[in-house]
């Protein structure tokens, strides 16, 4: 296993929450987009863990100041 950044090659996958293989998901519109790119230049930090290249974990961090604490 193997922890990395987001790559731009991950990002689809990421942007459903790792769940590129349900219809539901789909459906659930750009929400997880649009706060990705809103909060992705104020500090927003992707990991992500991969199992032979495929995505399999992640981790999102972001500052405090955005965050509902």
């Amino acid at each position: 296993m193997e922890i990395v950044d987001l790559k731009e090659k991950y990002l689809p996958t990421y942007l459903v929450c790792l769940e590129d293989w349900t219809e539901e998901m789909k459906e659930a519109g750009d929400h997880k987009e649009s706060w990705y790119r809103k909060l992705k230049d104020e500090g927003l930090r992707v990991k992500l863990a991969l199992d032979n290249d495929k995505v399999c974990g992640m981790i999102q961090y972001i500052p405090v100041d955005y965050s509902p604490i």
